[in-house]
């Protein structure tokens, strides 16, 4: 914005003069006339539209034209400025473009021309356009205000033809900027209050639910444990909760979640040693959460109820330092049968209606090959990355066409085939936008595709490039209201 406003002054002209250019008033008229909120707060009245904040009453004199002298006039040598009787006098000198495409638009090789539809759209809200205009007289006004020369602007901004009736909103229906301004600014959070809460997930799943009708199936048989084995989000925890939640009486008292690391223990996992005052050693041998979760279960057997321990993350354990002697005894086989804890030598059993749900990313370089003595006394269901899942997801979420979410189906399909093991449905729960997307895609998806795929490999390009061509296509399309 500190090189739009020179633009506005004219600086970008063929043949520019030196255009003068003071913090005041100069700068901020440019600030008051587009990115001043008019709700009589006096503190914060600005919006940085780049930190999508409020900012300070000062904000343009603190952080605008310091941006402008500092970095774009010193570090860069991008402009030059001369003082005269009247104030500062500026001029873009003749590779600013250049310099600006190589600091702002450049990143990893890629450059990432500004979209001047969007821009355009939030400097020239307030004006009024005929009945025929298109996104093309939009970007004519914003060249018409803000100047340059063709090669320059080329090099700088990309336009992308869309939609009129997702720019341009009727004179029968008023729209107030501010309030719309406001709602997508982020607030400073300090209090837990402060961030959503995730819905609470169904009670129950569908009856025809493919991976609970496996999993009943597999109890029906005669299950020792169930693993649910994936990639990345596909949902696997979610899934075992939900599943949890389905096949017990009571989710307060009936479930119990554990997650393995690679310390984790017998001592953590079954019975252990802590410190105790009155005990003769100072240590008493206290029970864990498997021997809790037998317990219960016998409790609940004479009413015929399940107990459900869930083991997330199951493969980053070792299993015999983790199982012990549970190993033969988790077997469906050797349920109920005694056998000797060894810390505090009591008898013990395993119920037959303890269930056991684990999730692992079988593709998890970190982890070592899962003992085969493990592997076999579990039941594995796969839980693959689902087109149908994303496209159910943003149908269920709103904010996109049927058009839109078909697309996004497709480019999801194509993902799969460039991302080893693929990447999964479920970091698309909460996308209910394009912007939501965006970040979905540049803070979850790609960092979990940079890790499956080798980072020499060019297929992380590749990867970049198909998502901001779904971008531009969804951006073509009208969104319901």
């Amino acid at each position: 914005m500190p090189l739009v406003a020179l633009l506005e002054k004219g600086a970008g002209r063929e043949g520019a003069e030196p255009v003068l250019f003071r913090e005041k008033p100069e700068e901020f008229d440019f600030w008051d006339r587009y990115f001043r909120l008019n709700d009589g707060d006096a503190v914060k009245p600005y919006v940085n539209p780049t930190m999508l904040r409020r900012a300070e009453a000062g904000f343009p004199h603190s952080n605008a034209a310091t941006i402008r002298k500092n970095t774009f006039e010193g570090k860069w040598k991008a402009a030059t400025r001369t003082s005269g009787v009247d104030g500062e006098h500026w001029s873009l000198n003749t590779n600013y473009a250049d310099v600006f495409r190589t600091n702002v638009l450049s990143r990893s090789g890629q450059v990432t021309r500004v979209p001047v539809i969007d821009v355009a759209a939030l400097l020239l809200r307030n004006e009024t356009f005929d009945d025929p205009a298109d996104a093309r007289s939009l970007e004519r006004l914003f060249r018409a205000k803000f100047p340059q020369k063709d090669d320059d602007y080329e090099k700088l901004f990309n336009f992308h033809p869309e939609d009129r009736d997702r720019i341009f909103a009727p004179d029968s229906k008023p729209q107030d900027y501010d309030a719309a301004i406001k709602a997508a600014l982020i607030e400073d959070v300090k209090t837990a209050a402060a961030i959503p809460e995730a819905p609470p997930p169904p009670i129950l799943l569908d009856l025809n639910d493919p991976i609970l009708s496996q999993v009943q199936q597999l109890l029906t048989f005669g299950s020792s444990g169930i693993i649910l084995t994936g990639p990345p989000g596909t949902g696997k925890s979610y899934y075992a909760k939900r599943i949890a939640t389905h096949l017990v009486k009571n989710p307060q008292k009936d479930i119990f979640r554990v997650q393995f690391h690679p310390s984790y223990g017998y001592e953590d996992f079954v019975e252990g040693y802590r410190p105790a005052e009155s005990a003769v050693s100072g240590y008493q041998i206290v029970s864990k959460t498997f021997i809790t979760a037998c317990h219960r279960a016998d409790e609940v057997k004479q009413d015929n109820g399940l107990v459900v321990l869930v083991v997330d993350e199951i493969n980053r354990g070792d299993p015999a330092r983790v199982f012990g002697e549970l190993l033969t005894y988790i077997e469906r086989n050797y349920r109920d049968d005694p056998f000797i804890l060894p810390f505090s030598g009591d008898s013990f059993t395993i119920p037959n209606n303890l269930v056991l749900i684990g999730t692992m990313n079988p593709f998890d370089r970190s982890v070592a090959q899962v003992d085969a003595a493990f592997v076999r006394r579990f039941d594995h269901i796969e839980v693959a990355p689902s087109r149908d899942v994303v496209e159910d997801l943003l149908e269920e979420n709103g904010g996109f066409t049927p058009e839109q979410i078909s697309e996004i189906g497709i480019w999801f399909d194509n993902v799969q085939k460039m991302v080893p093991f693929g990447l999964g449905h479920s970091f698309f729960a909460d996308v209910k936008s394009l912007d939501h997307l965006k970040l979905v895609w540049r803070y979850r998806m790609r960092p979990a595709a940079v890790l499956a795929i080798d980072l020499n490999d060019g297929a992380i390009g590749n990867l970049t490039a198909i998502f901001d061509a779904l971008v531009k296509r969804l951006e073509g399309m009208a969104i319901d209201d």
